[in-house]
C-alpha cells in the first residue's frame, strides 16, 4: 500500500527513462594516451567486448622497466583530486596509485628572493597530488587494458574518417610515413623514428568510435569538414574547434637533479624570476625533474657551448637549484632541443558526431602550468561512462555526455589563456585579481572565495562554477574599492560592510537567479536529506526547482525565456543543454526517493543514486549559472 504522504506518481518518470546502455557490436577507440586507455578500461568493465585502440607510437616500456629510472627522459605530471576522483570512477585508479610520487605541497622562491628565500606550503585543505612519468601512465593503464581482453594496435595512423549509415569508417596505415612523425612533445616524448610503411591503407570500421587522439586530431577535424558541408544549421550548432594566438611564447626544457638529503621528497619546488619560470616534481625513487620555461630568445635556447657556461647560466638564474645538477645533466640539458607548448583550443559545441564522442586533448588543450589537461581528460572519461549508464541507448548518452562536458572544456581554456595573456595584460588578468583574492578572502573568507587557481583544484567544482562564482566575487572587490575610495575621508561604513550589502543588492535585483541559487543550495543538501531518511525532503526539493526551470510563473521568467533572451547562439545552446542535463538529473533523484518511499528499492541503493544525481544536478546548475 502507498503511503499517503507520497504522490502517486513520481515527477518526470515518464518523460525521463534510463537504463544502460546496450554493449555495440564494437567500439573503436582513435589515441592510445592517458586519456584514450582509460576510456577502453571504463568500457571493458561495463561489458564491452570488442574493444579496440589505434595509436600511432610504439608502446612505452614495461611497467616495472628499469627505464624508467631515467628521470630526464620522461616528462612527470601530476594527477590531482579531480584526476583521482574519475580514475576511480573509472576503475583504473588502482593500477596507477603504486607507481606515482605523492606531493603534499609547494616550495617556491619569488623574483628577487635568495637562496634562503624560499616559502614552503604544506597543502591541508585537498589530498596531496601524485606525480608519475606520463609514459609509465600510460603503460600501467595499457598493462590493465589488456588484462580486461582489450586489443591495442600501435604504430597505426588514422588518415582520415567518414561516417556511413550507423557506422565511422577509418582509413588507416601502418605509422613509417610523414604523417606520422608529429612531434609529441607535450605529452613528453617524440615519436620515435618509425620502421618504413609496410602494406598500404586498409579501413576499419565501427558502430562506436572514440576521439582520443590528441595534438592530431584527426577525428575532431573530420567533425568539423562534416559539418561544414551540412546545408543548415542553427547559428553556433555548428562543431569547430577554436584556436587561439599564442600571447606569451615560451619553449621550455627539462633539467634533472637529486636534491640534497635535507630537502622534502614530497614537495613541488618552483622559483620565479624575471626572464624564466622553474618547476620541478618528484619522481619516483627520490630525482626530481624540473620544467624550465624561457623565451625562444633565451641564452639558453640559442645554445650554450660547454658544461662550464651552462654552470655559469644556472648560477645565476637559479643558485637555489645549480648546485644540485650535476655536470652530466647539464650536458644533457646543452644537447637536448628545447620543446613547445601546445596552444589553447576548445572544440564545441557538442563534443559528438553521430555514433561518435570526443575527449581529452582532442577537444581542449591548454598549456601544462597548472595541471589540469590530463586530470581534465580523465573527467570527461567518467563522464562519458556515466551517461552510458543513465541513458536509453548511445545518442541520448553521447547527447547527455556534450551537455556535461562541451562546456567544461570551452571555460577550461578560456579560463587557462587568462592566466597566460603576458604583457601587461597578464597583469590585469592574472597577477592583480590574485592579489585582490589574496587581500579580499584573507579578510573575509566567508564572503569571498580562494583565488582563481585554489579552486580550479577542488574536485567537487566545476570549472563553469569557478567562473561563475569568481565573475561574482570580482565585481564585489572592485565596488568595495570604488566605495571605499569615494567615501575617503568620509564617515563610510567598513569595505567589507559595504561589500556584504553590494552582494544582497545585486543577488536581489534578479529573481531568477535568486531561485536558482536557493536551488542549488537545496540540492547540495539532499545527501544529508537522504542519509537522515527524509525522502519526502528530497523529492519538495525537486518540486521547488522543477518550475522555474520551463514555467515563468512566481519568478516572472524561467530558464528556458531567459536562454532565449541571450546574445549568442552558443550561450542559447549551451543553457538549454545543462537544462536539459539538470531535468534528468532531477527526474532520477525523484525516481529514487520515490522507489524508497513505497518500499521498492533499499535506501542504501537509493543513496548511490543520489549522490551521482546530486553531482550531475550541481554541475548542470552550475553551467546555468555561468552563463547567465
Amino acid at each position: 500500500r502507498t503511503p499517503h504522504n507520497v504522490m502517486s506518481m513520481p515527477l518526470l518518470i515518464h518523460a525521463f527513462s534510463a537504463g544502460l546502455v546496450a554493449p555495440p557490436a564494437g567500439t573503436l577507440i582513435v589515441g592510445g594516451g592517458p586519456a584514450g586507455l582509460a576510456t577502453a578500461i571504463a568500457l571493458a568493465k561495463r561489458g564491452y567486448k570488442k574493444v579496440e585502440v589505434l595509436d600511432r607510437l610504439p608502446p612505452p616500456p614495461a611497467v616495472d622497466d628499469t627505464a624508467w629510472s631515467d628521470t630526464a627522459r620522461f616528462y612527470l605530471i601530476g594527477i590531482g583530486g579531480r584526476g583521482q576522483n574519475a580514475l576511480r570512477k573509472v576503475g583504473a585508479w588502482d593500477a596507477i596509485e603504486p607507481f606515482t610520487q605523492p606531493v603534499a605541497g609547494r616550495k617556491d622562491w619569488a623574483p628577487g628572493s635568495g637562496v634562503d628565500g624560499g616559502v614552503l606550503t604544506v597543502r591541508a585543505d585537498r589530498p596531496p597530488s601524485n606525480v608519475i612519468q606520463r609514459d609509465r601512465l600510460v603503460s600501467c593503464l595499457l598493462a590493465e587494458s589488456r588484462s580486461l581482453g582489450i586489443t591495442v594496435r600501435h604504430e597505426v595512423d588514422v588518415a582520415s574518417v567518414r561516417w556511413e549509415g550507423g557506422e565511422a569508417v577509418l582509413t588507416c596505415r601502418p605509422c613509417g610515413e610523414e604523417a606520422c612523425q608529429l612531434e609529441e612533445a607535450v605529452e613528453g616524448r617524440a615519436a620515435a623514428a618509425a620502421p618504413p610503411a609496410s602494406g598500404g591503407e586498409y579501413e576499419l570500421r565501427a558502430p562506436f568510435l572514440v576521439a582520443s587522439d590528441g595534438v592530431r586530431r584527426t577525428v575532431a577535424a573530420a567533425v568539423e569538414a562534416a559539418d561544414r558541408e551540412r546545408r543548415w544549421a542553427l547559428p553556433g550548432r555548428r562543431f569547430k574547434v577554436t584556436r587561439f594566438e599564442d600571447t606569451s611564447v615560451r619553449v621550455y626544457k627539462t633539467v634533472p637533479f637529486r636534491p640534497p638529503e635535507d630537502w622534502r621528497g614530497d614537495i613541488n619546488y618552483s622559483a620565479r624570476t624575471a626572464k624564466a619560470n622553474f618547476d620541478a616534481l618528484p619522481a619516483p625513487g627520490g630525482d626530481y625533474c624540473g620544467v624550465l620555461l624561457i623565451e625562444p630568445e633565451d641564452e639558453l635556447t640559442q645554445g650554450l657551448p660547454d658544461v662550464p657556461s651552462a654552470r655559469r647560466y644556472f648560477d645565476d638564474l637559479l643558485p637555489m637549484f645549480s648546485p644540485h645538477i650535476s655536470d652530466e645533466s647539464l650536458q644533457a640539458v646543452i644537447d637536448k632541443p628545447t620543446s613547445r607548448l601546445p596552444q589553447f583550443r576548445y572544440a564545441g559545441p557538442r563534443l559528438h558526431h553521430r555514433n561518435t564522442a570526443l575527449l581529452g586533448d582532442a577537444v581542449h588543450s591548454v598549456k601544462p602550468y597548472f595541471g589540469l589537461g590530463v586530470n581534465a581528460a580523465f573527467e570527461d572519461v567518467a563522464a562519458l561512462g556515466q551517461a552510458l549508464d543513465d541513458s536509453p541507448d548511445l545518442p541520448n548518452a553521447l547527447r547527455a555526455f556534450s551537455a556535461k562536458r562541451a562546456g567544461e572544456a570551452r571555460v577550461l581554456v578560456q579560463l587557462s589563456r587568462s592566466f597566460d595573456l603576458g604583457g601587461w595584460r597578464s597583469f590585469a588578468f592574472f597577477i592583480g585579481p590574485l592579489i585582490l583574492d589574496g587581500i579580499f578572502h584573507g579578510v573575509a573568507p566567508s564572503l569571498f572565495a580562494p583565488n582563481t587557481l585554489a579552486m580550479l583544484q577542488k574536485p567537487h567544482l566545476s570549472f563553469a562554477r569557478v567562473r561563475w562564482r569568481k565573475r561574482l566575487d570580482r565585481t564585489i572587490q572592485l565596488a568595495v574599492l570604488a566605495a571605499a575610495a569615494t567615501a575617503a575621508g568620509l564617515h563610510a561604513p567598513p569595505a567589507i560592510a559595504i561589500g556584504e550589502s553590494l552582494m544582497e543588492a545585486a543577488v536581489s535585483a534578479d529573481p531568477l537567479i535568486v531561485r536558482l541559487k536557493q536551488a542549488r543550495e537545496g540540492i547540495a543538501a539532499v545527501p544529508l536529506q537522504a542519509d537522515s531518511g527524509d525522502w519526502a525532503a528530497v523529492r519538495k526539493t525537486v518540486s521547488f526547482t522543477l518550475p522555474f526551470l520551463t514555467l515563468k510563473g512566481y519568478t516572472g521568467e524561467s530558464v528556458k525565456s531567459r536562454a532565449a533572451s541571450l546574445k549568442t547562439e552558443q550561450a542559447k545552446a549551451t543553457v538549454l543543454d545543462q537544462r536539459s542535463a539538470l531535468l534528468i538529473s532531477l527526474a532520477k533523484l525523484d525516481k529514487a526517493a520515490y522507489a524508497v518511499q513505497i518500499g521498492k528499492t533499499p535506501p542504501a541503493e537509493a543513496s548511490e543514486v543520489v549522490t551521482t544525481s546530486v553531482d550531475d544536478a550541481l554541475a548542470a546548475m552550475d553551467g546555468i549559472l555561468a552563463e547567465f
